[in-house]
């Protein structure tokens, strides 16, 4: 089977499963306190291999509850019997050390019609694109719950240890005795995007599945770099498969002006949001943004960044520059800001790109974070796939 129609797959059964209601109850998983379960672990020694886990403001939950979401499911599923489909996540290991739990936002579809409530969650090593995931390296079991803002859990024992900058796979499979399991992977809060087509703009989740790796390092003195020194916010890094800090295999999300040559009279902007790490005043956005059409000689966006409309998307503009769009992938167009009002930490904003007057003729693609790789296995084999969350930093 071809990655097309893998994909056509993947995302059909996502988007119909996002229609789904889950029944309310009590949380049975607690989240955050002491991830062990143990006193005798140093602190100093805890460390998140990889996250994409928090909360935001607008949210009391750590991941987006109202994202569509990718479904996890076996042969026996309610939903689709007959398929299989299981799905991966990436991450680069902040630190060297022993990983000790995977938390992951796998939810019933309808525990009382489906009522299986374990999967198996995995790391596996990095096979680079266009496979994914590659060898297993540890396995644990862990219990689904069955209301959004909870979280399953895996306790592994006996990890290898992992190692810093190295890239690994968070991944969601089931064995025979999980045969009946039916469930929706829920995406990250960082995620989200929005996109306004002349008519306002409307917020939305690529539905990159949230997860995360914690344990112990094995450097006593080795630290993660603190977020206040990447910047206010941003999603762009190097991956060790492709060199690029953003996913140049993926499709990009549309940045047009009405007299873009692809799409003539259809104007289309996007916008990706980010919680302040800091407090203080921006002076530049660099975003993914690439030109689509050689044909189209437009090379100019208006970069900005703008309050959060919590739910709805961008808000007001709080300050806007002009960035050259290049034409060659892993190229980065940059803005530089002046007079920008201070950003407040812990608040969300949104980085918007946008045509004025003078750009009416921009034809570009605005390429996804390597934060939004996933993959899927239908049966047929692992095939990497994006999100598309814009990539983008705001310094």
């Amino acid at each position: 089977m071809d990655r097309a129609a893998v994909g056509k797959i993947v995302l059909g059964i996502v988007a119909a499963l996002a229609c789904g209601a889950v029944m309310a109850e009590e949380p049975e998983f607690v989240l955050g306190g002491n991830f062990t379960g143990s006193q005798n672990s140093p602190e100093a020694r805890r460390v998140t291999f990889g996250s994409n886990l928090f909360v935001e403001p607008c949210s009391s939950c750590n991941y987006d509850s109202n994202a569509p979401s990718a479904a996890v499911v076996r042969p026996d599923n309610c939903f689709v019997p007959g398929t299989t489909q299981w799905i991966a996540v990436p991450f680069i290991a902040a630190a060297t050390g022993v990983p000790e739990q995977i938390s992951a936002p796998i939810i019933l579809f309808d525990p009382r019609l489906c009522p299986t409530r374990q999967v198996t969650l995995s790391i596996y090593t990095d096979a680079c694109y266009p496979i994914g995931p590659g060898t297993r390296l540890i396995s644990s079991v862990a219990r689904l719950p069955r209301a959004t803002c909870n979280i399953g859990v895996a306790r592994l024992t006996n990890a290898p240890t992992l190692t810093k900058g190295q890239k690994y796979w968070v991944v969601a499979t089931t064995d025979a005795e999980q045969s009946g399991l039916d469930a929706n992977w829920y995406g990250s809060n960082n995620a989200q995007c929005a996109i306004n087509t002349g008519n306002g703009w409307t917020q939305t989740n690529g539905g990159t599945p949230a997860f995360t790796v914690q344990g112990t390092r094995a450097l006593p003195g080795e630290s993660e770099p603190e977020p206040s020194n990447q910047g206010f916010g941003g999603n762009l890094f190097i991956d060790p498969c492709s060199g690029c800090n953003y996913d140049p295999h993926a499709n990009g999300r549309d940045v047009r002006g009405p007299d873009n040559c692809t799409s003539p009279g259809n104007l289309h902007w996007t916008a990706v949001p980010f919680v302040a790490a800091k407090s203080g005043v921006p002076t530049r956005i660099s975003a993914s943004i690439i030109l689509y059409s050689p044909t189209c000689t437009e090379n100019r966006v208006t970069l900005s960044v703008y309050t959060d409309n919590c739910g709805l998307g961008p808000g007001d503009s709080l300050v806007s520059g002009i960035a050259i769009v290049p034409a060659s992938t892993c190229d980065l167009a940059v803005a530089t800001l002046t007079g920008a009002p201070a950003l407040q930490q812990g608040v969300k904003y949104w980085v918007v790109a946008t045509t004025d007057e003078n750009q009416t003729g921009l034809d570009a693609t605005w390429y996804g974070s390597n934060n939004a790789q996933f993959a899927a296995n239908l049966g047929y084999g692992w095939l990497q796939f994006t999100a598309v969350t814009p990539g983008f930093l705001v310094q």
